[in-house]
Protein backbone atom coordinates (compact mmCIF):
# COMPACT_ATOMS: atom_id res chain seq x y z
CA UNK A 1 0.00 0.00 0.00
CA UNK A 2 1.14 3.58 -0.62
CA UNK A 3 2.99 5.50 2.05
CA UNK A 4 0.46 7.96 3.42
CA UNK A 5 3.00 10.41 4.83
CA UNK A 6 1.31 13.45 6.32
CA UNK A 7 1.67 15.57 9.44
CA UNK A 8 -2.11 15.44 9.67
CA UNK A 9 -2.47 11.72 8.96
CA UNK A 10 -5.13 10.93 11.56
CA UNK A 11 -6.55 12.14 14.85
CA UNK A 12 -4.89 10.46 17.82
CA UNK A 13 -6.29 10.08 21.35
CA UNK A 14 -4.98 12.77 23.68
CA UNK A 15 -4.89 10.71 26.88
CA UNK A 16 -3.87 7.27 28.09
CA UNK A 17 -7.51 6.38 28.76
CA UNK A 18 -8.37 7.32 25.19
CA UNK A 19 -5.52 5.18 23.90
CA UNK A 20 -6.82 2.19 25.86
CA UNK A 21 -10.29 2.54 24.36
CA UNK A 22 -8.93 2.99 20.83
CA UNK A 23 -6.77 -0.10 21.32
CA UNK A 24 -9.85 -2.08 22.36
CA UNK A 25 -11.58 -1.02 19.14
CA UNK A 26 -8.53 -1.91 17.05
CA UNK A 27 -8.59 -5.48 18.34
CA UNK A 28 -12.14 -5.84 17.01
CA UNK A 29 -11.56 -4.06 13.68
CA UNK A 30 -11.57 -7.19 11.51
CA UNK A 31 -14.66 -8.58 13.22
CA UNK A 32 -16.54 -5.29 12.90
CA UNK A 33 -15.62 -5.00 9.24
CA UNK A 34 -16.79 -8.54 8.51
CA UNK A 35 -20.07 -7.99 10.33
CA UNK A 36 -20.67 -4.67 8.56
CA UNK A 37 -21.05 -6.36 5.19
CA UNK A 38 -23.49 -8.95 6.53
CA UNK A 39 -25.73 -6.58 8.47
CA UNK A 40 -25.83 -4.05 5.65
CA UNK A 41 -26.77 -6.71 3.12
CA UNK A 42 -29.50 -8.11 5.37
CA UNK A 43 -30.69 -4.71 6.59
CA UNK A 44 -30.58 -5.85 10.20
CA UNK A 45 -29.29 -4.41 13.44
CA UNK A 46 -25.58 -5.05 14.08
CA UNK A 47 -26.19 -6.72 17.42
CA UNK A 48 -23.09 -8.93 17.40
CA UNK A 49 -20.83 -5.94 16.81
CA UNK A 50 -22.49 -3.93 19.56
CA UNK A 51 -22.23 -6.87 21.96
CA UNK A 52 -18.53 -7.27 21.17
CA UNK A 53 -17.83 -3.60 21.88
CA UNK A 54 -19.83 -3.78 25.10
CA UNK A 55 -17.86 -6.83 26.24
CA UNK A 56 -14.60 -5.02 25.42
CA UNK A 57 -15.63 -2.09 27.61
CA UNK A 58 -15.87 0.43 24.77
CA UNK A 59 -19.49 1.30 25.61
CA UNK A 60 -18.21 2.17 29.10
CA UNK A 61 -15.33 4.32 27.80
CA UNK A 62 -16.46 7.48 29.64
CA UNK A 63 -17.24 5.70 32.91
CA UNK A 64 -14.64 6.30 35.69
CA UNK A 65 -12.12 3.49 36.06
CA UNK A 66 -13.27 2.64 39.60
CA UNK A 67 -16.72 1.90 38.17
CA UNK A 68 -15.50 -0.35 35.37
CA UNK A 69 -14.78 2.05 32.52
CA UNK A 70 -11.76 3.55 30.78
CA UNK A 71 -12.24 6.98 32.36
CA UNK A 72 -12.25 8.96 29.10
CA UNK A 73 -13.04 12.62 29.87
CA UNK A 74 -12.17 14.46 26.66
CA UNK A 75 -14.67 14.91 23.85
CA UNK A 76 -11.68 14.71 21.51
CA UNK A 77 -10.97 11.14 22.58
CA UNK A 78 -14.62 10.06 22.31
CA UNK A 79 -14.67 11.45 18.77
CA UNK A 80 -11.51 9.53 17.87
CA UNK A 81 -13.01 6.31 19.28
CA UNK A 82 -16.16 6.90 17.23
CA UNK A 83 -14.15 7.53 14.06
CA UNK A 84 -12.19 4.30 14.49
CA UNK A 85 -15.41 2.31 14.83
CA UNK A 86 -16.81 4.10 11.77
CA UNK A 87 -13.85 2.98 9.67
CA UNK A 88 -15.16 -0.56 10.05
CA UNK A 89 -18.90 0.10 10.36
CA UNK A 90 -20.54 3.53 10.35
CA UNK A 91 -23.83 2.02 11.53
CA UNK A 92 -22.23 0.74 14.72
CA UNK A 93 -20.41 4.05 15.19
CA UNK A 94 -23.71 5.94 15.15
CA UNK A 95 -25.29 3.45 17.55
CA UNK A 96 -22.25 3.74 19.80
CA UNK A 97 -22.13 7.51 19.85
CA UNK A 98 -25.81 7.91 20.70
CA UNK A 99 -25.10 5.86 23.84
CA UNK A 100 -21.68 7.21 24.77
CA UNK A 101 -22.65 10.89 24.41
CA UNK A 102 -25.19 10.38 27.21
CA UNK A 103 -22.79 8.35 29.34
CA UNK A 104 -20.12 11.01 28.90
CA UNK A 105 -22.57 13.74 29.95
CA UNK A 106 -23.55 11.77 33.06
CA UNK A 107 -19.87 11.37 33.96
CA UNK A 108 -19.31 15.10 33.52
CA UNK A 109 -22.23 15.92 35.84
CA UNK A 110 -20.92 13.55 38.49
CA UNK A 111 -17.37 14.84 38.13
CA UNK A 112 -18.39 18.44 38.81
CA UNK A 113 -21.27 18.00 41.25
CA UNK A 114 -20.88 17.40 44.98
CA UNK A 115 -22.57 14.33 46.43
CA UNK A 116 -26.12 15.25 47.38
CA UNK A 117 -26.64 18.01 44.80
CA UNK A 118 -29.54 17.61 42.33
CA UNK A 119 -28.79 15.18 39.52
CA UNK A 120 -25.77 13.59 41.16
CA UNK A 121 -27.23 10.42 42.65
CA UNK A 122 -29.19 8.99 39.70
CA UNK A 123 -26.39 9.70 37.24
CA UNK A 124 -23.80 8.14 39.53
CA UNK A 125 -25.96 5.03 39.74
CA UNK A 126 -26.38 4.97 35.96
CA UNK A 127 -22.63 5.25 35.45
CA UNK A 128 -22.03 2.31 37.73
CA UNK A 129 -24.64 0.28 35.82
CA UNK A 130 -22.96 1.14 32.49
CA UNK A 131 -19.55 0.23 33.90
CA UNK A 132 -20.89 -3.13 35.10
CA UNK A 133 -22.39 -3.79 31.62
CA UNK A 134 -25.94 -3.62 33.00
CA UNK A 135 -27.09 -0.51 31.11
CA UNK A 136 -27.06 0.37 27.42
CA UNK A 137 -28.64 3.71 26.59
CA UNK A 138 -30.83 4.81 23.72
CA UNK A 139 -31.41 8.54 23.28
CA UNK A 140 -35.14 8.73 22.54
CA UNK A 141 -35.68 12.35 21.52
CA UNK A 142 -36.64 12.64 17.85
CA UNK A 143 -40.29 12.80 16.78
CA UNK A 144 -41.81 13.22 13.37
CA UNK A 145 -42.53 16.89 12.69
CA UNK A 146 -41.65 18.09 16.19
CA UNK A 147 -38.81 20.33 17.32
CA UNK A 148 -36.74 19.94 20.45
CA UNK A 149 -38.90 22.21 22.63
CA UNK A 150 -42.32 21.11 21.43
CA UNK A 151 -42.39 17.33 21.62
CA UNK A 152 -45.60 15.30 21.56
CA UNK A 153 -44.48 12.62 24.03
CA UNK A 154 -45.92 13.28 27.48
CA UNK A 155 -45.37 12.21 31.06
CA UNK A 156 -48.49 12.81 33.12
CA UNK A 157 -48.26 12.86 36.91
CA UNK A 158 -50.18 10.10 38.67
CA UNK A 159 -50.47 8.66 42.16
CA UNK A 160 -47.68 6.14 41.48
CA UNK A 161 -45.25 8.31 39.50
CA UNK A 162 -45.52 9.32 35.86
CA UNK A 163 -47.43 7.82 32.94
CA UNK A 164 -45.54 8.14 29.64
CA UNK A 165 -47.12 8.07 26.19
CA UNK A 166 -45.44 8.82 22.88
CA UNK A 167 -43.82 7.70 19.65
CA UNK A 168 -40.11 8.27 19.07
CA UNK A 169 -38.23 7.83 15.79
CA UNK A 170 -34.57 7.52 14.79
CA UNK A 171 -33.84 5.77 18.09
CA UNK A 172 -30.39 4.39 17.26
CA UNK A 173 -29.29 1.20 19.08
CA UNK A 174 -32.87 0.74 20.33
CA UNK A 175 -32.98 -3.06 19.68
CA UNK A 176 -30.16 -3.58 22.20
CA UNK A 177 -31.02 -0.81 24.66
CA UNK A 178 -31.76 -1.63 28.28
CA UNK A 179 -32.93 1.94 28.98
CA UNK A 180 -34.39 4.83 27.01
CA UNK A 181 -33.40 8.38 27.96
CA UNK A 182 -36.52 10.11 26.74
CA UNK A 183 -37.12 13.85 26.22
CA UNK A 184 -40.80 14.76 26.78
CA UNK A 185 -43.40 17.13 28.18
CA UNK A 186 -44.10 16.65 31.88
CA UNK A 187 -47.72 17.46 32.77
CA UNK A 188 -48.60 18.04 36.41
CA UNK A 189 -51.74 19.97 37.31
CA UNK A 190 -51.75 23.26 35.42
CA UNK A 191 -48.01 23.30 34.78
CA UNK A 192 -46.08 21.84 31.86
CA UNK A 193 -42.31 21.41 31.74
CA UNK A 194 -39.65 20.13 29.38
CA UNK A 195 -38.25 17.04 31.08
CA UNK A 196 -36.15 13.91 30.67
CA UNK A 197 -37.08 10.45 31.88
CA UNK A 198 -35.04 7.28 32.18
CA UNK A 199 -37.32 4.43 31.14
CA UNK A 200 -36.21 0.77 31.43
CA UNK A 201 -36.80 -1.23 28.26
CA UNK A 202 -38.69 -3.89 30.21
CA UNK A 203 -41.28 -1.39 31.47
CA UNK A 204 -44.79 -2.57 30.49
CA UNK A 205 -45.96 -0.54 27.51
CA UNK A 206 -42.53 -0.06 25.91
CA UNK A 207 -42.38 -1.46 22.38
CA UNK A 208 -39.27 -1.39 20.20
CA UNK A 209 -40.41 -1.63 16.61
CA UNK A 210 -37.01 -2.48 15.06
CA UNK A 211 -38.45 -1.04 11.83
CA UNK A 212 -35.42 0.86 10.53
CA UNK A 213 -35.24 0.77 6.73
CA UNK A 214 -32.68 3.46 5.98
CA UNK A 215 -30.91 3.96 2.68
CA UNK A 216 -27.69 3.84 4.67
CA UNK A 217 -26.61 3.08 8.24
CA UNK A 218 -28.71 -0.05 7.87
CA UNK A 219 -27.23 -1.75 10.91
CA UNK A 220 -27.70 1.15 13.34
CA UNK A 221 -31.05 0.02 14.73
CA UNK A 222 -32.48 3.53 14.29
CA UNK A 223 -36.12 2.52 14.36
CA UNK A 224 -39.20 3.58 16.29
CA UNK A 225 -39.99 3.16 19.97
CA UNK A 226 -43.53 3.37 21.31
CA UNK A 227 -44.46 4.25 24.88
CA UNK A 228 -48.02 3.34 25.81
CA UNK A 229 -49.21 4.02 29.36
CA UNK A 230 -45.71 3.34 30.70
CA UNK A 231 -45.54 3.97 34.44
CA UNK A 232 -42.19 5.14 35.82
CA UNK A 233 -41.38 6.22 39.39
CA UNK A 234 -41.29 9.87 40.36
CA UNK A 235 -37.49 9.94 40.62
CA UNK A 236 -37.09 8.66 37.05
CA UNK A 237 -38.06 12.07 35.67
CA UNK A 238 -35.97 15.26 35.78
CA UNK A 239 -37.39 18.65 34.88
CA UNK A 240 -35.20 20.54 32.40
CA UNK A 241 -37.07 23.82 32.07
CA UNK A 242 -40.36 25.52 31.23
CA UNK A 243 -42.40 24.02 28.41
CA UNK A 244 -42.24 25.64 24.97
CA UNK A 245 -39.45 28.10 25.84
CA UNK A 246 -36.42 27.91 23.61
CA UNK A 247 -33.59 28.09 26.11
CA UNK A 248 -30.25 29.10 24.60
CA UNK A 249 -28.47 27.49 27.54
CA UNK A 250 -29.46 24.07 26.22
CA UNK A 251 -27.56 24.69 23.00
CA UNK A 252 -24.37 23.72 24.81
CA UNK A 253 -25.44 20.10 25.21
CA UNK A 254 -26.74 19.90 21.66
CA UNK A 255 -23.52 21.38 20.28
CA UNK A 256 -21.37 18.94 22.24
CA UNK A 257 -23.42 15.99 21.02
CA UNK A 258 -23.31 17.16 17.42
CA UNK A 259 -19.58 17.87 17.47
CA UNK A 260 -18.57 14.36 18.52
CA UNK A 261 -20.89 12.80 15.97
CA UNK A 262 -18.58 14.18 13.28
CA UNK A 263 -16.30 11.28 14.09
CA UNK A 264 -18.65 9.08 12.06
CA UNK A 265 -18.18 11.09 8.87
CA UNK A 266 -14.45 11.31 9.39
CA UNK A 267 -14.14 7.55 9.88
CA UNK A 268 -16.16 6.85 6.73
CA UNK A 269 -13.89 9.16 4.74
CA UNK A 270 -10.68 7.66 6.12
CA UNK A 271 -11.78 4.13 5.30
CA UNK A 272 -12.89 5.16 1.79
CA UNK A 273 -9.55 6.79 1.10
CA UNK A 274 -7.71 3.66 2.25
CA UNK A 275 -9.88 1.45 0.02
CA UNK A 276 -9.05 3.64 -2.98
CA UNK A 277 -5.30 3.63 -2.35
CA UNK A 278 -5.33 -0.13 -1.86
CA UNK A 279 -7.15 -0.59 -5.16
CA UNK A 280 -4.70 1.67 -6.98
CA UNK A 281 -1.60 -0.04 -5.58
CA UNK A 282 -2.83 -3.61 -6.02
CA UNK A 283 -0.54 -5.47 -8.47
CA UNK A 284 -3.53 -6.53 -10.56
CA UNK A 285 -4.78 -2.96 -10.94
CA UNK A 286 -5.05 -1.72 -14.51
CA UNK A 287 -5.19 1.95 -13.48
CA UNK A 288 -2.10 4.01 -14.21
CA UNK A 289 -1.09 5.80 -11.03
CA UNK A 290 1.07 8.14 -13.07
CA UNK A 291 -1.92 9.52 -14.94
CA UNK A 292 -2.82 13.15 -14.31
CA UNK A 293 -6.49 12.37 -13.65
CA UNK A 294 -5.60 9.83 -10.96
CA UNK A 295 -3.11 12.20 -9.36
CA UNK A 296 -5.63 15.04 -9.36
CA UNK A 297 -8.27 12.85 -7.70
CA UNK A 298 -5.82 11.59 -5.06
CA UNK A 299 -4.75 15.16 -4.31
CA UNK A 300 -8.35 16.34 -3.97
CA UNK A 301 -9.07 13.39 -1.69
CA UNK A 302 -6.09 14.23 0.55
CA UNK A 303 -7.04 17.92 0.64
CA UNK A 304 -10.60 17.13 1.69
CA UNK A 305 -9.41 14.79 4.44
CA UNK A 306 -6.94 17.37 5.70
CA UNK A 307 -9.69 19.99 5.86
CA UNK A 308 -11.98 17.67 7.79
CA UNK A 309 -9.31 16.51 10.24
CA UNK A 310 -7.85 19.94 10.86
CA UNK A 311 -11.19 21.66 11.32
CA UNK A 312 -12.56 18.97 13.61
CA UNK A 313 -9.35 18.75 15.65
CA UNK A 314 -9.25 22.50 16.27
CA UNK A 315 -12.92 22.60 17.26
CA UNK A 316 -12.55 19.68 19.66
CA UNK A 317 -9.66 21.50 21.31
CA UNK A 318 -11.88 24.58 21.69
CA UNK A 319 -14.68 22.53 23.19
CA UNK A 320 -12.50 20.56 25.59
CA UNK A 321 -10.88 23.73 26.90
CA UNK A 322 -14.36 24.83 28.00
CA UNK A 323 -15.85 21.51 29.01
CA UNK A 324 -12.98 20.38 31.22
CA UNK A 325 -13.17 23.59 33.27
CA UNK A 326 -16.91 24.18 33.58
CA UNK A 327 -19.98 22.42 34.90
CA UNK A 328 -22.64 21.51 32.34
CA UNK A 329 -24.88 24.42 31.36
CA UNK A 330 -23.06 27.18 33.24
CA UNK A 331 -21.61 28.97 30.21
CA UNK A 332 -23.40 32.11 29.06
CA UNK A 333 -26.12 32.06 26.43
CA UNK A 334 -23.78 33.84 24.01
CA UNK A 335 -21.12 31.19 24.57
CA UNK A 336 -23.71 28.45 23.99
CA UNK A 337 -24.64 30.09 20.69
CA UNK A 338 -20.96 30.34 19.75
CA UNK A 339 -20.52 26.63 20.49
CA UNK A 340 -23.52 25.77 18.36
CA UNK A 341 -22.27 27.93 15.51
CA UNK A 342 -18.85 26.26 15.61
CA UNK A 343 -20.46 22.83 15.79
CA UNK A 344 -22.60 23.48 12.76
CA UNK A 345 -19.80 24.93 10.66
CA UNK A 346 -17.54 22.01 11.51
CA UNK A 347 -20.36 19.57 10.73
CA UNK A 348 -20.88 21.19 7.33
CA UNK A 349 -17.14 21.01 6.61
CA UNK A 350 -16.80 17.36 7.63
CA UNK A 351 -19.95 16.36 5.73
CA UNK A 352 -18.78 17.99 2.51
CA UNK A 353 -15.26 16.61 2.86
CA UNK A 354 -16.42 13.08 3.63
CA UNK A 355 -18.85 13.06 0.71
CA UNK A 356 -16.11 14.31 -1.60
CA UNK A 357 -13.65 11.67 -0.41
CA UNK A 358 -16.14 8.83 -0.88
CA UNK A 359 -17.09 10.01 -4.37
CA UNK A 360 -13.45 10.30 -5.42
CA UNK A 361 -12.60 6.94 -3.87
CA UNK A 362 -15.29 5.28 -5.96
CA UNK A 363 -14.01 6.90 -9.15
CA UNK A 364 -10.45 5.84 -8.36
CA UNK A 365 -11.52 2.29 -7.55
CA UNK A 366 -13.64 1.91 -10.65
CA UNK A 367 -16.81 -0.01 -11.45
CA UNK A 368 -16.21 -2.64 -8.77
CA UNK A 369 -17.17 -0.05 -6.16
CA UNK A 370 -20.64 0.21 -7.70
CA UNK A 371 -21.48 -3.33 -6.63
CA UNK A 372 -23.97 -3.29 -3.75
CA UNK A 373 -21.76 -5.36 -1.44
CA UNK A 374 -18.60 -3.32 -1.99
CA UNK A 375 -17.46 -1.34 1.10
CA UNK A 376 -17.42 1.87 -0.94
CA UNK A 377 -21.01 1.34 -2.06
CA UNK A 378 -21.96 1.11 1.61
CA UNK A 379 -19.88 4.19 2.38
CA UNK A 380 -21.63 6.06 -0.45
CA UNK A 381 -24.99 5.44 1.22
CA UNK A 382 -23.82 5.86 4.81
CA UNK A 383 -22.12 9.20 4.30
CA UNK A 384 -25.34 10.74 2.93
CA UNK A 385 -26.93 10.41 6.37
CA UNK A 386 -24.84 13.34 7.63
CA UNK A 387 -27.24 15.80 6.00
CA UNK A 388 -30.00 14.60 8.32
CA UNK A 389 -27.97 14.33 11.52
CA UNK A 390 -28.40 16.44 14.67
CA UNK A 391 -28.28 19.17 15.68
CA UNK A 392 -30.07 20.54 12.60
CA UNK A 393 -32.49 18.95 10.18
CA UNK A 394 -33.72 20.15 7.73
CA UNK A 395 -30.51 21.87 6.54
CA UNK A 396 -32.04 25.34 6.16
CA UNK A 397 -32.27 25.58 9.96
CA UNK A 398 -28.48 25.38 10.13
CA UNK A 399 -27.99 28.00 7.43
CA UNK A 400 -30.39 30.38 9.15
CA UNK A 401 -28.72 29.95 12.53
CA UNK A 402 -25.15 30.39 11.30
CA UNK A 403 -26.01 33.44 9.19
CA UNK A 404 -28.23 35.06 11.82
CA UNK A 405 -25.61 34.53 14.52
CA UNK A 406 -22.87 35.98 12.33
CA UNK A 407 -25.00 38.97 11.36
CA UNK A 408 -26.28 39.54 14.88
CA UNK A 409 -29.91 39.17 13.87
CA UNK A 410 -32.52 38.54 16.60
CA UNK A 411 -33.66 35.34 14.90
CA UNK A 412 -30.43 33.72 16.11
CA UNK A 413 -31.55 33.75 19.73
CA UNK A 414 -32.47 30.08 19.71
CA UNK A 415 -33.11 27.83 16.68
CA UNK A 416 -35.75 25.17 16.38
CA UNK A 417 -33.34 22.20 16.32
CA UNK A 418 -35.71 20.17 14.21
CA UNK A 419 -35.68 16.49 15.15
CA UNK A 420 -37.85 14.69 12.61
CA UNK A 421 -39.42 14.94 9.20
CA UNK A 422 -41.80 17.78 8.57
Amino acid sequence: MSISLSLNSELQPATASGEQAVSAVAKLQDFLTEQAEATDQDGRFARDSVDALVDAGVFAASVPTDLGGFGVERLHDLTVITSRIARADASVAVAYYMHIALAWYFARVVRFEADGEPGYLPRAEWLEAIGRRRMLLCSAVAERGADYWNLATTATASYNGWVVNGHKILASVSPAATHFYCRLKAVRGEGNHLASAMIPADTPGVRVEDDWQGLGLRGSGSGSVLFSECVVPDNALMVRGPWGKRDAGMLEGRAVSGMGLNGVGLGIAEAARDHALEALTRPSSSRKRSGSAVKAAVTEMEAALTAARGTLSAALQDFDSLLLRNKPQVVTDDMSRAMMKECQLVSMTVERAATTVVDLAMRLTGGASYQARHPLARAYRDVRAAAFMPPYSPPEEAVDFVADTTLGLPEARTPALQEGDR
